[in-house]
């Protein structure tokens, strides 16, 4: 049963003898020392003073654990390295309907799995422009999760529309917590960009889902992306991640850090109210609380004179 985080049968039967009857020695439950030293090495067991020696388990929430987990890296290691040979393996042998500098890709299950070989192919960053519809299946990107854990940073610039369908808010906050740096603001164009360098650019067919994408490999097209994406994400606002949830960085009133990166973000005080688990009411008054502190008119006022203040300074 444990064999996959390398356990062998003797040894799990071992351990699984000594979870029910600790201390003991191997001889005392029917298993050879070998048995018990490859399990001392794993840090299932431990050894007491004496002689002869005597043995007791682990937790298995603690050994077990750090032994799944060491083998999750491991698997997550090795899809990285696979992705980056795969990669290069298209870069040097396209595909027979490569078309130059840009292919056309067809199909939502085509365009999916050359979003996940994009940035799987990563060596140190991803840069995104999120916006629906959307392509990707429902779950959500696990692919970043994995790399983010890896060292590939993250920036994502998320549209306003995409942050008010109902469960992004959530997501995005996951992701940021996991390290991804967010913000959001006015997308031109859906986008995805890897220092491979490499980008793809979904196409709609029709108004609810992406049924193709361009994937471009031109150093010129390239460039101009790139400079495409810096110039929206030096104007966008960021957002954290804090209890949960996404609010500004440490340092304010707790409503007002809540509150403000999201009312800068230009969410709806419905949307605002359903990711914090406000009242519309509740919303509005604190809306109003900190237009009147600004000495605001309007909200786009107030998130001018919040960026003037320094009170999303940090972020």
């Amino acid at each position: 049963m444990l064999e996959i985080i390398g356990l062998s049968a003797e040894a799990e039967a071992l351990y699984e003898a000594l979870v029910e009857r600790s201390p003991a020695t191997p001889a005392e439950l029917g298993h050879e020392a070998a048995t018990a030293a490859r399990l001392e090495e794993l840090g299932l067991i431990a050894r007491l003073p004496g002689d002869p020696s005597r043995y007791v388990a682990v937790s298995p929430e603690l050994g077990l654990d750090a032994l799944i987990h060491a083998r999750t890296g491991e698997l997550a290691g090795a899809r990285h390295r696979i992705a980056q040979l795969a990669a290069r393996f298209h870069r040097s042998t396209p595909e027979p309907d490569a078309a130059g500098p840009v292919e056309v890709v067809t199909g939502r299950e085509a365009v999916r799995r050359r979003v996940e070989l994009l940035q799987r192919g990563a060596r140190r960053q991803v840069r995104v422009f999120d916006a629906p519809p959307y392509a990707a299946v429902a779950d959500g990107n696990a692919a970043e999760l994995e790399l983010l854990e890896l060292g590939v940073e993250y920036r994502v610039l998320y549209d306003r529309r995409a942050m008010e369908a109902p469960g992004t808010l959530a997501a995005i906050a996951r992701y940021v917590a996991a390290g991804e740096q967010a913000r959001v603001g006015a997308v031109p164009v859906k986008l995805m960009l890897s220092d491979r360098p490499l980008a793809i650019l979904p196409v709609r067919n029709d108004a609810r889902v992406v049924e193709s994408a361009l994937v471009v490999h031109d150093p010129a097209l390239l460039g101009a992306l790139s400079v495409l994406f810096e110039t929206h994400w030096e104007r966008a606002v960021p957002l954290h991640a804090r209890r949960g949830r996404l609010a500004e960085a440490p340092g304010a009133a707790d409503a007002r850090r809540d509150l403000l990166p999201l009312l800068a973000a230009g969410l709806t005080d419905a949307a605002i109210a359903a990711h914090l688990g406000w009242s519309d009411r509740t919303v509005r008054r604190h809306v109003r609380a900190m237009m009147a502190h600004l000495d605001a008119q309007t909200r786009f006022q107030a998130g001018y004179q919040a960026v003037v203040r320094g009170w999303l300074a940090g972020t």
